[in-house]
């Protein structure tokens, strides 16, 4: 079979190894996996290039490495969700997606993902947004109302939502994909605390700034390519090299450009706009705009796409083709394959972009434009057109 994975890989590590290395128990199994390229779903960039990144996780165990393109790696868990069960959904032949979650009971998490669309959920929820609360807050809580403690503790977990979201997702698009999730091992998403050999992503990625060991918690092969990325001044990436960058976006913009970007309404963008007049740094504006309605990481991505040039209708609009970042020999039987099953145009070179629409056009343009500006994250900046010119990493 041939399995799916949504992910970030920012950076890789033990606990994804341990994802892969179970799915592929069974040696006749393959892993296709959609990975966010150069910015991720925090509203940050990654740690790593994305091209160093696919080389992780074909080295580790991945056979078929996709682009999750940026407007969908960048936004609200319902939407990365939903970019990333259309490129595998586009390819045609997988067979089964697979993640990590608390909860590894599928058919829970498939009832979650039905309480989450039903009609009766619609008025519940907003009885407790009219409280003021976030939305994660109120749609936990209306669940609760709805279905008991048990369904809405489903939703207390950040991987769990995630997968309920792929549910959702899978069943949006009439996929025909069965669900394997895998009961998490070790820790808990964004833990500080290591247990043996595994730590969470953003625990790896502060040890990367702060510039402690990290290498019991990697892969070896995955270590290697990390540490050569470090030797070369190409990691880690730091977001906080933007921020000149980002205030001056920010204050360059009227509460209408505020007001097209993802994510901004019910006036929002007239918080943003006072807030970015009244501040001088980034964590201001944060701090002045986060409410118990509006999280951190809600405005983070706003912000982040104001700076990408991001706006709703990259957003909403679907996905316009199945991007190929990296390939081993099974990625190239599934490849084979897909040429046969795949509903959206397969891409090997960026210059095949130009024989589809503008819509594709337009998404390749912002994941050009987010690569040359995450060139200057990093501690050498890197060159200018790096997304046209990488190669396609094949192993």
């Amino acid at each position: 079979m041939n399995y799916g994975i949504v992910a970030e890989f920012n950076p890789f590590h033990n606990g994804h190894k341990y994802l892969i290395d179970t799915i592929k128990s069974n040696n006749e199994n393959t892993v296709t996996v959609v990975m966010s390229e150069s910015f991720v779903q925090r509203g940050e960039c990654a740690c790593v290039s994305p091209y160093a990144r696919t080389k992780m996780a074909l080295q580790c165990g991945a056979d078929l490495v996709l682009s999750l393109p940026v407007p969908y790696a960048t936004a609200s868990a319902e939407r990365f969700a939903l970019g990333g069960l259309s490129v595998l959904g586009g390819l045609g032949c997988v067979d089964s997606l697979s993640f990590g979650a608390e909860c590894g009971n599928a058919e829970m998490l498939k009832k979650c993902a039905d309480v989450l669309v039903s009609d009766e959920l619609s008025d519940v929820l907003e009885k407790y947004l009219n409280e003021g609360v976030s939305f994660p807050v109120a749609r936990q809580k209306a669940v609760e109302e709805i279905s008991g403690k048990d369904m809405a503790e489903i939703l207390s977990s950040p991987n769990n939502i995630l997968g309920v979201e792929y549910i959702k997702a899978i069943n949006k698009l009439g996929l025909n994909m069965d669900v394997n999730p895998i009961t998490r091992k070790g820790v808990e998403h964004d833990s500080k605390v290591a247990n043996d050999n595994i730590c969470s992503a953003s625990a790896l990625r502060e040890m990367l700034g702060k510039e402690k060991s990290f290498g019991d918690f990697l892969p070896e092969e995955a270590l290697n390519i990390l540490n050569e990325e470090i030797k070369n001044q190409k990691a880690p990436a730091s977001f906080n090299k933007l921020e000149t960058a980002i205030l001056y976006k920010l204050r360059s913009m009227s509460a209408e450009d505020f007001r097209e970007l993802p994510d901004v309404s019910e006036g929002l963008e007239y918080r943003l706009f006072d807030a970015v007049k009244t501040s001088a740094y980034l964590d201001e504006i944060l701090e002045k705009v986060k409410t118990k309605r509006y999280t951190h990481s809600r405005i983070r991505r706003i912000i982040l796409c104001a700076i990408l040039g991001i706006k709703k209708e990259d957003v909403l609009a679907p996905v316009p083709f199945v991007r190929v970042l990296g390939f081993n020999e099974n990625g190239a039987k599934i490849l084979k394959k897909a040429k046969e099953t795949a509903t959206l145009p397969i891409i090997t070179k960026s210059s095949e972009i130009n024989a589809l629409g503008e819509d594709a056009q337009r998404v390749f343009e912002l994941e050009c434009f987010s690569r040359d500006v995450f060139s200057l994250t990093l501690p050498i900046r890197d060159e200018f057109g790096k997304e046209m010119t990488d190669k396609l990493i094949v192993i």
